[in-house]
């Protein structure tokens, strides 16, 4: 089994097996596993000759190797929970032989890539290979150095999608593997400290969150998604009517933002602790508001919104909301929306919030019953189409907040509706988090 460890901790996915083959010790056998790299394919089977070997295997999953009879076989994805067959190909398997199968591109362009791993199976050395199974992400550099080293020259150049390459008899230690555009000197994707003391096939896939395009899926027996070793950061101005300046890090990030503002994107910042203070408009880190200040624990290839909620009469009162964004929506009919309560006005202290298509009557029942400041619905999805969100003081159903009546959900969609305001009167910040 291969030794990947990380300075994070991280999960080895492992899948049931169905048994395929016989235990008859006159027959020829070979090795097949089987990884899941297309990110917006659904779930599928694998079928080896129509007998299901793995089922339910979804985006970043993989297996170990599994005994086959050797020789021409048929492999199939079917759609799991369906007899719906995706692709369908025939391999032929030599005896002993050592493979490794990929389902990799779009849903609409979905492939197998196989490689052959026989020669560098067991054979005494270290070796690590390398897989472009990323679409979108472009042709890139990899660069595999010590861990801690500087980039360097590229251990591999140009390497396009659906491209390998083997990095043969690599000594036992701890690496870094990062990736910058063909030719571009601006990493994309960085692994932090990997340590690796047996084979390892490194599949670059198309990430579902953070900043980077791309995770790195560490295969073996199991599979293990090495996330980018960054975070992003966006940050929202709900103090009512105040001026601040916003420190990260200890350096000024914004100066003089006003409220309702909120950073243009995200912010790529290093995973781990992020220190972040805010104070008024040109004064200095050391007159940061208390209550507006802290220390961020922010966990690699994750994306956060960071809310500083209050009001210039209470400042005492004021909080910063943090939470976690979901940047990814592969479905073909809902959209996802997010409602948090960062409001200080006394009368939206708890809240009712009512969600419901545009021109319908409003629900007898909230959607969202007495939600308080610093609270969130979470994500919720809803079918596209137009929806009204009406925010009422708690037992009331009249609309505090005006600007809600007609708000747009397309399928694949993600956003935030903050509720802010107090003195100033209330109102709604929209937020797009589709990456």
């Amino acid at each position: 089994m291969m030794k990947v460890s990380q300075l994070i901790a991280v999960s080895a996915v492992s899948l049931g097996l169905v048994a395929c083959g016989s235990d008859d010790d006159d027959k020829d056998y070979s090795y097949v596993r089987v990884l899941h790299a297309s990110a917006d394919a659904p779930a599928v089977d694998v079928l080896i000759d129509g007998k299901a070997v793995l089922e339910n295997v979804s985006f970043q999953q993989g297996s170990d190797y599994l005994r086959v009879n050797a020789g021409p076989r048929d492999v199939a994805l079917r759609v799991a929970g369906t007899d719906t067959i995706a692709l369908q190909a025939s391999l032929t398997l030599a005896e002993n032989g050592r493979y490794s199968v990929i389902a990799q591109n779009q849903v609409a362009s979905l492939e197998l890539e196989v490689l052959d791993d026989t020669s560098r199976f067991n054979n005494g050395t270290t070796d690590v290979t390398v897989v472009h199974a990323a679409p979108a992400a472009g042709a890139v550099d990899v660069y595999v150095t010590a861990a801690g080293a500087d980039l360097g020259q590229a251990t591999l150049s140009a390497v396009p999608f659906d491209a390998n390459a083997s990095l043969a008899e690599i000594a036992s230690g701890d690496y870094q593997v990062r990736l910058t555009g063909a030719g571009a000197s601006d990493v994309v994707y960085d692994s932090g400290s990997l340590a690796i003391s047996t084979d390892v096939t490194a599949v670059a896939v198309a990430s579902m969150k953070g900043a980077s395009p791309v995770t790195l899926l560490a295969w073996s027996s199991s599979v293990t998604p090495v996330l980018d070793n960054s975070a992003e950061v966006r940050i929202v101005h709900a103090v009512d009517a105040a001026d601040v300046d916003i420190y990260a890090g200890g350096n000024k990030l914004l100066d003089d933002f006003s409220f309702t503002n909120t950073t243009d994107g995200y912010v790529k910042v290093a995973a781990g602790n992020l220190d972040v203070a805010i104070t008024g408009a040109d004064s200095t880190l050391q007159d940061a508001f208390s209550n507006l200040s802290g220390t961020l624990m922010l966990e690699r290839g994750e994306s956060y919104t960071v809310i500083a909620a209050g009001d210039t009469g209470a400042l005492a009162q004021a909080r910063l909301i943090t939470l976690m964004d979901k940047r990814m929506n592969a479905s073909s009919t809902d959209g996802d929306i997010r409602l948090v309560h960062a409001s200080s006005a006394a009368a939206a202290d708890p809240v009712d919030i009512y969600v419901y298509g545009q021109g319908m009557a409003q629900p007898a029942e909230p959607t969202f019953a007495d939600v308080t400041l610093g609270q969130d619905t979470g994500y919720t999805a809803l079918p596209a189409g137009t929806y009204t969100v009406d925010i009422a003081a708690d037992g009331t159903t009249a609309p505090a907040i005006p600007g809600t009546d007609a708000i747009a959900i397309s399928a694949g969609s993600i956003s935030t509706a903050i509720a802010v305001g107090n003195g100033s009167g209330l109102s709604a910040i929209l937020l797009n988090d589709k990456r």
